[in-house]
């Protein structure tokens, strides 16, 4: 009797989460990673003694690292389901993003 694949036993129990505002990472022949961060305004005083909102700290949250295949498995997995959603939501408006322009670091948005 050929044996198949082992059971899977999936336990989302003390998982945490977060609430993200955006993300960095890419892919190489040896892994794939994402990074997440949340931003902050951070508070300083001006000049005239007022505080100004003008500094804003990207704090990370989750660095995520997987294979090259499980990276492009999570990118196909993500455009079905925002095509999905589009198809009974309409478009997602994306405004303009943030994005390195050099192609051997990784990509960056938020």
């Amino acid at each position: 009797m050929a044996q198949g694949l082992p059971r899977r036993n999936v336990k989302f129990d003390n998982v945490p989460s977060f609430a993200i505002s955006g993300f960095f990472g890419g892919i190489n022949p040896n892994e794939g990673n994402i990074s997440f961060f949340s931003d902050k305004l951070v508070p300083q005083l001006g000049a005239n003694g007022q505080i100004v909102l003008d500094t804003v700290q990207h704090d990370f949250v989750a660095n995520i690292k997987m294979s090259p295949l499980i990276f492009k498995r999570m990118a196909i997995w993500m455009t079905q389901h925002v095509k999905k959603y589009e198809e009974m939501h309409g478009e997602i408006q994306v405004g303009q993003m943030k994005q390195k322009s050099d192609p051997d670091q990784p990509s960056y948005y938020g």
